[in-house]
């Protein structure tokens, strides 16, 4: 194990614990990744933007479920491909709820319409 690798496992111990400064370290060690990864998948700067923030907000909250068997850059590129999933269904039943009022309206003016 190198001494990068340590470092990394060091900040994951003293995150679990509960240290500020630990985790902004993995923030800034990960950081690039989450939104390289987000900003390809988003084509948008602001979504990746966003999710990477709710990604790095979700892994502190969940830090102490982290299994140290897996890759800490594959967990939170995990968790950033379920936000992501979710911003997705949020926009499509957004869309769709939507539509289907815009439909209900169609329908009243086309139901007022004289024959």
């Amino acid at each position: 194990m190198d001494k990068t690798e340590e470092a990394i496992k060091e900040n994951i111990k003293k995150a679990k614990g509960g240290s500020q400064n630990a985790f902004s370290n993995l923030l800034d060690t990960f950081w690039n990744d989450v939104y390289s990864f987000q900003l390809i998948r988003t084509k948008n700067e602001n979504d990746a933007e966003d999710i990477t923030i709710r990604t790095f907000s979700k892994a502190f909250d969940k830090i102490d479920t982290y299994d140290d068997a897996y890759e800490f850059k594959t967990w939170l590129i995990t968790i950033s491909k379920n936000l992501h999933v979710d911003l997705i269904r949020k926009r499509k039943r957004s869309l769709l709820d939507g539509m289907s009022s815009h439909g209900d309206d169609a329908k009243k003016i086309l139901d007022e319409t004289p024959s």
